[in-house]
């Protein structure tokens, strides 16, 4: 027979390396996790066949680990490490995944392109068809390889040069239609008008010149005349400097006389004076307006129109109002004295006092006097 504290050791064995089972089972599987994940990121796939092959490249600027290889714009592979050429140093090698489904030949060239102005560069495999047996690459074995550029990414080498014909052809027709009378657009336009413009300048550079040999008998007298004016000047020299001393006395003068701040001073005064003038109108105006609604308020209390000339010629009505004031009075004051006959109530729930009525009410003073 096997004692119970025997059989509940066991039991607590058998749970606590159950535990430890789970735990190391999950640990194991967390692993398996992280491993495919971190291979998938890099491109390669554990759950699929897959075959490396590499490329040598002389610049594989904007190309990273994890570009896209792609066959027809499909993706079928990934770049998984970019290295140093071991044989030469200005050269790049550049290793790839490719899927195991697809089979690529030997004689296939990586074309490295760019995916877009933004998206980097990638690895464009070329070839004329699928191969089988010992005419496919294997793994590790190298492809040929090829640098295109950006235009020839775009548009490709037989578009690029339709394209680039195509363009000189039409920049060619622009050029020589430039101008063309019955070709619209500003540009030949303004060519039109330049050409205008330049005929007009000929023309009027021949008629300058004509007027000029035309006039030089004219210019010779005119020039003439000057030098004559110029001698008369210079022979009235004196008297010109006389003037002009006579001249800087008059205007020493005026600048000692500080004529510009007096008549400064006077403008200032006159301005002010306009300002008061026109003040004392809009008071005047203001005045009258006032004078009139005050005489209009008057006749209409004098003939017995309006609440105003009610209040004023009711006797009764004063009378009520100086009785309702007196009483006024006494509730405030009975208020004031005898507080606790309006408000009833404890702070602390005790019992409220009943309320007595004073010896001296000024209410019954009141009443008193009235009788």
């Amino acid at each position: 027979m096997t004692p119970p504290g025997v059989c509940a050791l066991n039991e607590y064995d058998t749970f606590v390396m159950s535990r430890e089972i789970k735990i190391g089972l999950l640990t194991f599987i967390v692993l398996i996790t992280m491993i495919w994940g971190y291979t998938f990121l890099k491109g390669r796939n554990l759950l699929s066949a897959s075959n490396t092959l590499y490329s040598t490249f002389p610049d594989v600027s904007d190309l990273n680990v994890s570009s896209p290889v792609l066959v027809n714009g499909y993706k079928i592979g990934t770049v998984t490490k970019i290295k140093l050429n071991t044989k030469d140093v200005k050269k790049m090698d550049v290793f790839y995944l490719i899927d195991g489904d697809y089979k690529i030949p030997k004689n296939a060239v990586a074309n490295l392109k760019s995916l877009g102005f933004v998206e980097g560069k990638g690895i464009f495999l070329e070839f004329e068809k699928e191969c089988t047996g010992p005419d496919c690459a294997k793994d590790g074995d190298e492809l040929q390889s090829k640098t295109v550029g950006l235009i020839g990414s775009m548009l490709g080498t037989e578009d690029m040069s339709q394209y680039s014909s195509e363009l000189t052809n039409a920049v060619k027709t622009i050029v020589a239609n430039i101008g063309k009378e019955g070709e619209a657009g500003p540009i030949n336009e303004t060519v039109r008008q330049l050409e205008i413009i330049s005929k007009n300048l000929a023309a009027v550079t021949a008629t300058t010149n004509n007027l000029m040999s035309n006039s030089s008998a004219n210019l010779k007298r005119t020039i003439d005349n000057m030098s004559a004016v110029t001698n008369a000047l210079a022979r009235s020299n004196q008297k010109i400097e006389a003037m002009i001393t006579n001249i800087e006395k008059i205007t020493g003068d005026i600048a000692k006389s500080d004529l510009d701040k007096t008549m400064g001073k006077t403008n200032e005064t006159l301005d002010a004076s306009k300002a008061a003038i026109t003040e004392l109108k809009t008071t005047l105006t203001s005045a009258n307006t006032t004078m009139k609604d005050l005489s209009e308020v008057l006749n209409k209390a004098q003939k017995g129109d309006g609440s105003l000339a009610m209040l004023m010629n009711d006797k009764k009505l004063y009378s009520n109002i100086e009785a309702t004031t007196k009483n006024l009075n006494l509730l405030l004051q009975d208020l004031r004295l005898n507080p606790k006959r309006y408000a009833h109530f404890s702070v602390f729930g005790k019992k409220q006092k009943v309320y007595t009525l004073p010896e001296e009410d000024p209410a019954l003073k009141v009443e008193e006097k009235r009788d």
